[in-house]
């Protein structure tokens, strides 16, 4: 809490620094820092009454017009669908899933795959998993919905390893013979945002019982890096980090 304070209070002056709107005046680099600021924003501050006004404004325009790449460029895309869905309910969530079947190629269509799972109702985390492998979207593609839920926030985190234990069966139906790698990027997408050693172990004990042989060695990366992490967490708890006055003084 105390960290994400101060994220907060950096990017919104950071914001008004550097605006939503292009400049004729901007650089590659501006250009850059206005997408990176923008999905700050969506990390940190989406609730925010000027930001959500914003993204709703922008959103609504590029509706209206999906070829105003004035008011929604398509750098910042992601980012505004993030604000839209994590600040509003099944209503923002059908126009942002609309979107699938109205863009007219793959990179648009990974915006919304990317933002769906933001939306902070359990009910339509649950919706976008099943959705996204109902065979709608293409097979090199579906994880990334899965992704999208995976790393939305903590509820998020259980919902996906929930559903890739219960559908275990189901996804490696659906990847059968295809690329390992599309199998490593499930298991990233549904396991990789946990940071506990307890989710470790519990992780480590499913693929021992479910063994995928072509994923042994992501899985065993994946698990391990969870478990640095973990310790390095547990270090930064112990710090003054931890501490309120600490985030004050700066």
């Amino acid at each position: 809490a105390n960290f994400k304070a101060f994220a907060r209070t950096l990017v919104i002056n950071l914001a008004k620094k550097v605006g939503w709107e292009s400049k004729k005046t901007d650089g590659h680099l501006s250009v850059l820092l206005r997408s990176i600021m923008i999905g700050l924003l969506g990390s940190f501050c989406y609730d925010d009454e000027d930001v959500s006004s914003e993204a709703k404004s922008r959103f609504e325009a590029f509706q209206a017009d999906h070829d105003d790449v004035l008011s929604l460029p398509s750098d910042m895309r992601s980012s505004v669908f993030k604000i839209l869905l994590k600040n509003g309910g099944e209503k923002e969530y059908e126009s942002v899933l609309a979107y699938f079947g109205e863009a007219t190629d793959n990179a648009e269509r990974k915006h919304v795959l990317a933002s769906l799972g933001h939306a902070p109702d359990k009910k339509l985390k649950e919706r976008t998993l099943e959705w996204t492998t109902s065979g709608v979207v293409k097979l090199q593609d579906f994880f990334y919905a899965m992704g999208s839920v995976g790393r939305s926030n903590k509820e998020g985190r259980e919902i996906s390893w929930a559903f890739y234990k219960s559908n275990f069966e189901k996804l490696s139906g659906m990847i059968g013979k295809g690329s390992p790698s599309l199998m490593d990027a499930c298991i990233v997408s549904c396991a990789g945002a946990f940071c506990s050693k307890e989710k470790a172990d519990e992780i480590e004990a499913f693929f021992e019982e479910n063994p995928l042989p072509k994923s042994a060695r992501k899985i065993s990366q994946l698990i391990e890096s969870m478990r640095t992490n973990a310790a390095f967490l547990e270090m930064l708890q112990k710090s003054e980090l931890s501490n309120a006055s600490f985030w004050k003084s700066l």
